[in-house]
């Protein structure tokens, strides 16, 4: 048993169908390529060889993208060359995981096999006579399909090939061909292991593992008497050993072991406890020989999903369920994290995984446009407690949003379906399966298992994963869309995807009566450093999308010039809009997860559209941006998800002097049961404290409170800007007597002026502030900085910053973005690299305002 990674490739390019021939008819001469043999990275895709090799500019670059069309159009042949012993009774069998997307596959000048589809992986098997000391595998892409981008018609969708790539409002169109995962060669006898079933169970403090594996090769069609085949299962925790197990072949063809396994852990999602893993090893014995081995990861915890309070009969079980204990859903969706999804590196996805976690994400959202993502990206949610709801590869169009039910895509859709279920079943991060994105029939109601694409989905659900939660479609309906004109039919809703004004976003959350809303947002724009990264020095003034063809390639759908000039006034510089954009994305994100989660569990959870972007936008609904770089929102969205919170409830933005003016303080638990001491400050932009109120409550286990309604002077306030913050500290029952877990702060910003309500802070003086280095932590990455505010102003809101190359970054913090009054201190712990940047010098590092940008 020997496994080789196949990594040294080489691209040529040519006009369709021309390696088919050969060579001319008219000349008898070779064919050539339009390119000669250029450098191929595996796993990866013809656009990134080609934009190394020079062959096409940075597509991500202004409008660079338009550019490179002409390469889906092509074929591309890949070829390597690899040497592997090989005795006479074995065989090699070469593994494609991620074909993208028509290809022919040739093994030594022998023809192997035709493939069609991205998310299957290809096994071909190949006899010893064919393998010579050095081979050479050739695999031939035929161009891209033509296929349905975001508007179109989903009944017409022909493929299984990701459809951001053909154009969504987050992306450009960049169709990428090639090989988008790892290929192997693995050196096999007569059989090896193929699919495999891994299921956990536990009774108090024992579990029970049940492992089912099956043959697959020459020898699983008809195994001899005489012949002994067997399987010994190994169970490790933390490098210890808890056990073996031995099991022999059942007529089936397969083996089941059921392994009990005392003094379990439980795995809880992230924030409600640790997510132990268990290492199973299983080996395949033919006559006492090891001739495979399978190896993989699991956990033991209970998750169900249950109806809602109060929910109506005929509503579908939203809430979330885990080892006794209901579970609100804080959710993020999850676009591909890049238009050459084949490219991205396990460090990337690492870093998305440990940004969501960051975030107080306890599921993502993996988005039916897009892809089934690599093995990493499970495998690292497993180890971090993200939960996740996938959906196969479907998406509405727009004009139509009905499932296909052309023959040859429902075979398609089967084919990866069921590849997907049966790769990603032993994941025990994985909670549900969904057949879609907004999939409607012809009257626009949310499809179902009427509907027999649906309905193929989800019968091999309940055959291959049975103890899998499945939904038809997301949004489930029966309204599509959030409406507050038809309540009590928002059982499971989407959008909006807009700030809908100092008024109106209030009054839309407020009434809301969802069970979940599985997708919403807030649109905000890029960093400035991201933004200097993608555009021309040309296009670094304030623009619309409207005015600037080069904004709107980066961006189109998402134009906040009009509703930055209401709010802040007429803006003109490119950070001003900047700082101005993402605030109020972060406003509107953190208002709509507090009221949703005041609800709770009325309202089971919230999943925020959307998290990343797979390409650069000037302005886009992500929380972080396509370099990592997180927005303002993420980190308010951070803050909304804390397992303890206190909120604001309220009626706008905008006080009216002559109005009352009756907020309402809740505190959200997910947490043990305890005693809340809270303060409330208000306080104007030059350090004045007009209102200051403080209470005690005793709170209840994983609720949600609501403590006071305030009655404030409005009158004592000052004119302008009304900054309000909620500060306190929490004693749980399981504390000791003398600690207390300080919240973090939350801070709020009110306006009595009647246009223009934020111009002031935008441009109001920078607080000062001082720093020192602490300490460094336990992480090696991770500096520690203490900052005082030593002026006599608020200081809102600050964050870490450096210099690189003349363009100033923001660095990752947790404290990013909280805000100091006069005199106060706060550790900051600053992470000085992140994927794709060196680290920074520690002596670099200095702490600003974010509205003293440009400045």
């Amino acid at each position: 048993m020997r496994l080789l990674k196949l990594v040294e490739w080489k691209l040529k390019g040519f006009y369709p169908y021309v390696p088919f021939l050969g060579n001319s008819l008219e000349t008898q001469q070779e064919l050539m390529g339009m390119t000669d043999w250029l450098p191929a990275e595996v796993p990866g895709c013809v656009q990134n060889d080609l934009w190394k090799a020079g062959w096409i500019d940075d597509p991500y670059k202004d409008m660079n993208s338009l550019k490179c069309e002409w390469v889906e159009n092509r074929w591309w042949m890949y070829r390597t060359r690899f040497s592997i012993s090989v005795a006479a009774d074995e065989r090699i069998l070469l593994i494609f995981k991620g074909i993208d997307y028509k290809a022919h596959f040739y093994f030594n000048g022998h023809f192997l096999a035709t493939h069609e589809g991205m998310f299957e992986p290809v096994e071909l098997a190949i006899g010893s006579d064919l393998c010579q000391k050095d081979n050479e595998l050739t695999v031939l892409f035929e161009h891209a399909p033509d296929e349905m981008g975001q508007i179109g018609y989903t009944s017409e969708t022909h493929t299984q090939k990701s459809r951001f790539n053909y154009k969504w409002d987050f992306s450009t169109r960049l169709v990428p061909i090639g090989l988008w995962d790892d290929v192997y060669v693995k050196v096999i006898k007569s059989a090896y292991w193929g699919e495999v079933q891994l299921t956990t169970s536990y009774v108090e403090q024992t579990g029970n593992i049940r492992w089912h594996g099956a043959l697959k090769g020459q020898a699983s069609a008809s195994i001899h008497p005489s012949e002994e085949w067997s399987a010994i299962a190994e169970v490790v925790h933390n490098g210890e050993s808890l056990g073996k197990w031995k099991a022999f072949l059942q007529q089936s063809g397969s083996f089941e072991i059921d392994m009990d396994v005392p003094n379990i852990s439980l795995w809880y999602p992230n924030g409600l406890g640790e997510q132990p893993l268990y290492q199973v090893k299983v080996g395949l014995y033919h006559d006492g020989e090891l001739i495979d081995e399978w190896m993989g990861k699991t956990g033991f915890r209970y998750l169900e999903w249950i109806p809602n309070e109060e929910a109506p009969a005929d509503a579908f079980p939203y809430s979330v369920f885990v080892n006794s204990s209901p579970m609100y859903i804080k959710g993020m969706n999850l676009t591909p994290l890049d238009m050459m999804y084949g490219a991205v590196t396990n460090e990337r996805y690492e870093d998305i995984v440990l940004k969501l976690k960051k975030a107080n994400v306890n599921l993502v959202r993996v988005w039916g446009g897009g892809i089934i993502e690599k093995d990493i990206f499970y495998e690292l949610c497993d180890e971090h407690g993200i939960l996740i709801w996938q959906e196969f590869i479907q998406s509405s169009s727009g004009i139509d949003n009905i499932p296909s039910q052309k023959p040859g895509f429902m075979k398609m859709l089967e084919r990866a379906a069921y590849s997907a279920i049966t790769r990603k079943r032993n994941h025990i991060s994985l909670a549900c399966w969904s057949g879609g994105n907004e999939l409607r029939d012809e009257h626009g109601i949310p499809s179902t298992v009427k509907d027999k694409n649906i309905a193929l989905l989800q019968s091999m659900v309940q055959q291959l994963d049975p103890h899998r939660y499945f939904l038809p479609t997301s949004a489930s309906g029966p309204n599509e869309f959030l409406s507050l004109d038809h309540p009590g039919k928002n059982y499971d809703v989407h959008g909006p995807w807009k700030y809908a004004g100092p008024v109106e976003q209030y009054r839309l959350y407020n009434g809301s009566d969802s069970l979940l809303h599985s997708e919403f947002g807030v649109d905000g724009l890029a960093s400035y450093a991201s933004i200097l990264r993608f555009l021309n020095k040309a296009e670094l003034k304030v623009q619309t999308m409207q005015e600037n063809d080069v904004w709107r390639h980066h961006g189109e759908w998402w134009c906040t010039k009009d509703r930055e000039d209401e709010m802040f006034g007429d803006i003109n510089d490119l950070q001003e809009f900047v700082v101005a954009s993402q605030w109020t994305q972060a406003e509107g994100l953190r208002y709509a997860l507090e009221a949703n989660r005041r609800r709770k569990y009325r309202n089971s959870g919230s999943i925020v559209w959307q998290f990343n972007e797979p390409y650069p936008n000037v302005s886009c609904t992500s929380v972080i941006d396509y370099y990592h770089q997180p927005k303002m929102a993420y980190y308010w969205v951070r803050k909304a998800f804390a397992n303890q919170h206190l909120s604001l409830k309220y009626d706008q933005l905008i006080i009216d002097p002559n109005t009352p003016f009756y907020p309402e303080l809740y505190f959200h638990n997910s947490l043990e049961e305890g005693e809340l001491n809270w303060t409330i400050e208000c306080i104007s932009p030059q350090g004045e404290m007009f209102h200051i109120q403080q209470g005690s409550h005793s709170i209840c286990s994983n609720s949600s409170t609501k403590l006071e309604t305030l009655n404030w002077n409005v009158s004592t306030m000052s004119e302008g800007i009304v900054i309000v913050r909620l500060s306190g500290f929490f004693i749980g029952e399981s504390y000791k007597s003398n600690d207390f877990y300080n919240l973090e702060s939350n801070t709020y910003l009110f306006s009595t002026k009647q246009n223009h309500y934020f111009s002031d802070w935008l441009r109001a003086p920078s607080a000062d502030l001082s720093w020192s280095h602490v300490r460094k932590s336990g992480h090696d990455a991770i500096e520690v900085y203490e900052v005082v505010n030593t002026g006599p102003i608020p200081a809102l809101y600050i964050v870490a910053a450096y210099m690189d190359g003349g363009t100033e970054k923001i660095l990752f913090s947790e404290q990013n973005y909280s805000v100091l009054f006069a005199g106060e201190r706060l550790q900051f712990e600053v992470e000085r690299h992140s994927w794709g940047n060196d680290a920074v010098d520690p002596s670099s590092i200095y702490f600003k305002t974010i509205h003293s940008a440009g400045r």
